[in-house]
């Protein structure tokens, strides 16, 4: 057995780490523009903030997120293209005048390229903004699909805050349908780059920039409807927090923002952080390629630095900025916020904004994947921000001795685009779902979209809309990472093209695979097939911007299963038989992976019976000759690159804590 090294190991709890490392020329800045509040208002909303009652705070607290919901709400209700109306690629937030986010965010852009752009005095009543501009967000967009809208909010003559939407519109140009070019190697190559503009003036629309916007769109109706819907949002948020000023006074809103904010800190502080082990824990996940070097995998690497006061994430050890468009143009706050959602676990119901960043740090080196300067592509920084996720994990996995969640890889995007059967030219995109990782205390969710609210498309929907068929949509058999909790299952996608065309898909999990946790196996990797089962099969690996199909190709869609968690081994023998008898699990996997024994019987219900002597001895027999469990399990293709030194990760691989009586009195087995 070997011990896991220093670096991985508890801290005495009397230590502290100092962030000044983190403030030299070797780390870019926490946050790349900050607004102070010198204004004649804040002494006054300073001292108020700490006299608000809590009833009060809670009532405007939820009175912002239901705006929030609103808003979003009236997006899904007018919005035009499927991405954002069917599935809810947007998100609404509200920001101080500081441009400090006061509600919940998952990677919601905020107003600082406004404050950035235009003076205080600058921005009035009436005025709308709107940016896509990635390398002038201020870290606050990824790539140029992202609109963003923002509305100034005003009260009692004053300006204190603003709304925002922003959500991925179908096309904004570049040089391929759908703005999300997969081997553009600038920014150039990816569509209209929108820097932060006076959309409305006083309320009169800039009708000019929107002509010139509109024209570099393949599908300007969709563009058009989109950021309508965006800035009808923002106005019904705007109106909801005026109402709620009328109500209490300008100065108790305004005062419970920054409360709202401290209050966050305050239950990360008191009631997340203690769940983690002080110490340092590293953490590394790897992208196939950039897009261009096809068999280059890029490292993102990770260390977590936990003491009783904060959470630090270091990024040190990430690859350098890439030529493809696998660069995210962020800073370290963006990523507080993108990675310390996860501290909902520990504390569930709160909300999570801005307070969370003063606890929660990131810290990057400049010029690294993570923190891409001009003229970096990014149309599909999507994948660091998917690998992101699992390195945190890892990290997380070996700080809670094996209690974590295994990997996913819940997002994917596949379509058809060219011209239908009257010669109109279309595009069909689906975000897709796959499995999730399995539980320290139930199997991984199969077939779900890490986007919040997300849905897949219906057939009926698709096949009124587009010219295709969807022949079946399904479970992806296998696909789940065996473990005592397994992983989730991918999906499994028939779709026929009824016209030439080309086919897209953005695949990030195609020959890597989701990693297990505390002993689990890694999951299936994912990919795509052209005709399956068929002698013109052809098989989809990577991402893909524009493979030519026939009319009559079906193309089968497949997306990567989660890794599981813990001893196979150990699974509970009927729930491997009910998976059998779902089809989530075939026989051959039950036996080779789980050491279950399965006879089928003539009881069409019950399908299978365990038998019990024989799956004893065969799992005694697949114990002995298998080599150590490990604490993360990445999959056979990931430990021939380590094997062949040409990718190196911190894992060690003492045998993980998996304790098999605990695991079946809890299943109340």
């Amino acid at each position: 057995m070997t011990p896991p090294s220093t670096s991985q190991r508890p801290l005495d709890t009397s230590v502290l780490f100092d962030e000044a490392r983190y403030l030299t020329d070797d780390y870019a800045p926490r946050r790349k523009v900050s607004f102070s509040r010198d204004d004649e208002h804040w002494p006054r909303i300073q001292a108020l903030k700490d006299s608000i009652d809590s009833v009060t705070l809670d009532v405007l607290e939820w009175a912002l997120e239901a705006a929030i919901d609103e808003g979003e709400a009236a997006v899904e209700r007018t919005a035009v293209s499927t991405i954002v109306r069917e599935q809810h690629d947007y998100r609404a937030s509200l920001n101080t005048v500081d441009c400090n986010s006061v509600t919940r965010v998952s990677w919601a852009a905020t107003a600082d390229p406004i404050r950035n752009y235009y003076t205080l005095n600058e921005i009035h009543e009436g005025d709308v903004y709107l940016y896509n501009d990635i390398h002038e967000s201020s870290g606050t967009i990824g790539h140029l699909p992202d609109f963003c809208v923002v509305v100034p909010i005003f009260s009692d003559g004053r300006l204190i805050g603003f709304a925002q939407v922003f959500g991925h519109c179908n096309d904004v140009g570049g040089k391929v349908s759908g703005s999300w070019p997969l081997t553009a190697t600038t920014v150039f190559e990816e569509g209209i780059q929108v820097p932060p503009i006076k959309f409305y003036a006083r309320g009169v629309r800039n009708e000019e920039a929107w002509k010139i916007i509109l024209r570099n769109s393949r599908y300007p109706d969709d563009l058009r409807g989109d950021i309508d819907a965006f800035v009808g949002a923002t106005r019904i948020i705007q109106r909801r927090v005026e109402e709620l000023c009328r109500r209490y006074g300008t100065d108790v809103v305004e005062a419970a923002f920054y409360r709202i904010m401290d209050r966050c800190e305050e239950i990360v502080r008191e009631e997340a952080l203690p769940h983690i082990p002080d110490g340092e824990y590293v953490g590394e996940d790897f992208l196939e390629n950039d897009g261009i070097e096809l068999d280059k995998p890029i490292k993102i690497k990770l260390t977590v630095r936990k003491d009783r006061e904060k959470i630090i994430v270091d990024f040190a050890g990430t690859d350098p900025q890439v030529p493809g468009p696998v660069n995210w143009v962020m800073d370290g706050r963006h990523y507080s916020k993108w990675l310390g959602g996860f501290v909902k676990a520990q504390v569930p119901g709160m909300i999570v904004n801005e307070g969370l960043t003063r606890v929660f740090k990131a810290y990057l080196p400049p010029r690294t994947v993570l923190s891409a300067e001009y003229p970096a592509a990014g149309a599909d920084r999507m994948d660091c921000m998917l690998r992101m996720i699992g390195a945190y994990m890892a990290a997380m996995a070996k700080a809670t001795n094996g209690q974590m969640v295994g990997d996913s890889q819940c997002i994917q995007l596949y379509g058809f685009y060219g011209r239908d059967k009257q010669g109109k030219d279309f595009l069909y995109r689906e975000i897709f779902g796959a499995g999730s990782g399995g539980r320290p205390f139930a199997d991984g969710t199969d077939t779900v979209d890490l986007v919040p609210d997300s849905k897949n498309l219906p057939t009926e929907f698709i096949e009124q809309r587009f010219p295709v068929i969807v022949h079946r949509v399904g479970m992806f058999a296998d696909s789940g990472g065996p473990g005592a909790y397994r992983g989730g299952l991918g999906y499994l996608k028939d779709v026929e093209i009824l016209v030439d065309g080309h086919f897209l898909t953005v695949s990030y999990r195609t020959i890597f695979s989701c990693f297990g946790v505390n002993g689990g196996l890694a999951g299936r990797s994912g990919g795509a097939l052209i005709n399956p089962g068929t002698p013109q099969e052809q098989h989809v690996l990577f991402k893909r911007e524009a493979v030519p199909v026939k009319a009559g190709d079906v193309v089968r869609i497949l997306t990567p299963g989660g890794g599981g968690w813990g001893d196979p081994l150990a699974r509970i023998t009927e729930w491997v038989r009910m998976d059998a008898v779902r089809g989530l699990v075939s026989v051959q996997s039950a036996r080779d992976d789980y050491g279950v024994v399965l006879q089928a019987v003539d009881d069409k219900r019950r399908g299978y019976e365990v038998d019990e002597a024989a799956t004893r001895t065969l799992r005694d027999t697949l114990r002995a000759a298998r080599p150590p469990l490990k604490m993360i399990n990445r999959g056979e293709h990931a430990e021939q690159l380590i094997r062949g030194g040409r990718i190196t990760v911190s894992d060690f691989d003492y045998p993980a804590a998996f304790d098999e009586a605990a695991y079946v009195a809890a299943a109340g087995v």
